[in-house]
């Protein structure tokens, strides 16, 4: 159909009469507001947003919850595979040979040690001399 064929249509059928008194009550529907239509949408409005700051609080504090569980779990893991290490370290100490060993010092390349197994025992402490001292000094 074309529009101007639509439009004689359109114009051929009978006209619509409001009720009496319809311009009026729209009018004065316009000068005043709604009382219930006011009074409720701020609460509404309060409603909703604390809701919304209700469900995000809990999720908030849901996934600081679970964060926190797994750092206590990865904690208790690794104290764990400490005793366990602390354990086996022990052993291997309590098992080693008893061997005296004095620790002189040392660098990054090199350790000095001696065994105190291999030096012979002082008879008493009066023959024990500092390894610097010498008697031409005095």
């Amino acid at each position: 159909m074309e529009d101007q064929h639509l439009g004689q249509l359109l114009r051929e059928l009978p006209r619509e009469q409001a009720r009496t008194g319809f311009t009026a009550r729209v009018l004065a529907g316009l000068e005043e507001p709604s009382p219930s239509r006011v009074r409720w949408q701020p609460r509404l409005a309060a409603a909703v947003a604390v809701a919304v700051a209700l469900a995000s609080g809990l999720a908030y504090n849901s996934r600081l919850e679970a964060e926190r569980a797994a750092k206590v779990a990865r904690a208790q893991q690794i104290l764990h595979e400490l005793r366990a290490e602390h354990g086996r370290i022990k052993k291997e100490l309590e098992a080693l040979p008893e061997s005296p060993v004095l620790y002189l010092g040392g660098d990054e390349k090199t350790d000095l040690v001696v065994d105190m197994g291999q030096v012979r025992s002082a008879a008493s402490t009066e023959d024990m001399q500092p390894a610097t001292y010498r008697y031409d000094t005095f």
